[in-house]
């Protein structure tokens, strides 16, 4: 009897347990696609609510909120995000007092450069060359196209963000993993997690 009502225990717990895990995974994708719609509608200030406050010590919010409207309402370029998607999530690893999982996820950018009214073919095919490069270094050459129709730039993207939590369960915060900015993930991330970058 004592066997069986073990057994139940366990089986009960382990289920319990797996629910868990799927649950705090949700609400990562949850708030991460939030947060990823915020920035798709050009809702700045909201999207700022859902990155790690310890970000701001080192970035003012108001500053990142400027460079971002900036970046998307620059007269020369245009932006579009389109089909951003979730690709994983990573089981939560606790160091110290929070939670971190790794995420990863897809969008594509389309990029337009506009350019001088008065620009010669030769200028125009310049242009496209070198913005071509610049984007080829930062994304990979099999991830950038060039739509001549459309003037557009299509380039996947394909990233890693970190989601922290102090429970464990809700209210993730995310950190994007950018290497060119790791003097800055270095001073946020537990050195175990900064090492792998």
């Amino acid at each position: 009897m004592n066997i069986k009502r073990n057994l139940l225990t366990i089986l009960f717990l382990t289920i319990c347990g797996i629910g868990i895990a799927q649950d705090y995974k949700k609400n990562i994708e949850s708030e991460f696609s939030a947060y990823l719609n915020s920035i798709v509608n050009m809702e700045f200030e909201k999207s700022m609510e859902y990155i790690t406050p310890e970000f701001f010590e080192i970035v003012p919010k108001s500053q990142m909120i400027a460079l971002m409207e900036q970046t998307f309402n620059n007269p020369t370029m245009e932006f579009e995000i389109l089909n951003p998607k979730i690709l994983s999530v990573n089981d939560f690893q606790k160091i110290e007092n929070k939670y971190y999982s790794l995420l990863t996820y897809s969008n594509q950018l389309n990029i337009k450069i506009n350019s001088e009214d008065q620009e010669t073919k030769d200028e125009k095919e310049m242009r496209i060359n070198l913005t071509k490069q610049s984007f080829e270094q930062t994304f990979g050459a099999e991830n950038v196209k060039y739509n001549e129709k459309s003037d557009f730039f299509e380039i996947q993207s394909q990233k890693d963000v970190y989601a922290i939590s102090e429970n464990g369960i809700t209210d993730w915060k995310f950190l994007v993993i950018e290497k060119k900015q790791k003097m800055i993930l270095d001073k946020i991330l537990p050195k175990e997690l900064a090492e792998k970058i």
